[in-house]
């Protein structure tokens, strides 16, 4: 008896994934294109997010969007690391946040787009991955988490052009930015499912399904916003 076909259990649909993050990640940091970058990343995980979760896979929806976020980060720090100055022209004042980055880690300054320096924008990114997420299907959440996740990468690339090599990205790559953006992706694709999956008509019942990853992921995303705030003034190992 043939097994029925799943689109989600189809490696195929990873990889087709994986073939979009990378062209809208690559292209469009090498053309250095600010808007068109977050934007067709958004559009196009959310679709293959909502293919996911209208068949009520988690497992899936979680699968694209860590594969997905993975495969841009790594991307976006080899550019750094090959065309920085390309790849900043994709990023809203590259320049001065390359800049900034740099005198947070070699000066002590206050860290760039954080709570302590841009707390309505950390506010309102928090509101976004959670209710934002819930009332669209995903959309808003994958804006934000798309855009924390980029911006993490080119951080990253650029201080390790600066600290000469690899072997710096558990340097480069903090351990709150990993924690925010593992904690934001699993919260976006759960909050997603209640529109994508049509539940709004049962949420007590979803609530009580998805109750565990929910505490999961809300604590690494907590646990990373909590190490944002403390662990920056610490975070300096350059020789």
């Amino acid at each position: 008896m043939e097994r029925t076909y799943q689109l989600t259990r189809d490696p195929v649909f990873y990889l087709m994934a994986a073939f979009f993050a990378f062209l809208t990640t690559a292209l469009s940091a090498v053309l250095g294109q600010v808007r068109f970058m977050p934007i067709s990343q958004t559009v196009i995980l959310a679709i293959f997010v909502a293919l996911a979760m209208r068949r009520r896979d988690l497992r899936a929806g979680l699968t694209l969007v860590f594969v997905w976020l993975g495969l841009s980060m790594i991307i976006l720090i080899v550019l750094m690391l090959v065309a920085p100055g390309q790849v900043e022209r994709a990023f809203d004042d590259g320049f001065m946040y390359r800049a900034q980055f740099s005198e947070w880690y070699f000066a002590q300054a206050p860290l760039p787009a954080s709570f302590s320096t841009q707390p309505l924008s950390s506010l309102l990114e928090v509101i976004g991955v959670t209710l934002g997420a819930f009332v669209t299907g995903g959309v808003v959440g994958l804006w934000y988490v798309v855009r924390m996740a980029n911006l993490a990468a080119f951080s990253a690339g650029h201080l390790l052009g600066v600290l000469g090599g690899p072997q710096w990205i558990g340097v480069a790559l903090p351990i709150w930015s990993i924690l925010q953006i593992v904690g934001a992706g699993g919260l976006v694709v759960i909050c997603a499912e209640p529109l994508l999956a049509d539940r709004f008509s049962a949420l007590g019942a979803w609530l009580t399904r998805r109750r565990r990853p929910l505490l999961w992921f809300g604590a690494i995303y907590a646990a990373g916003l909590l190490a944002e705030w403390i662990m920056p003034t610490f975070w300096h190992f350059h020789r």
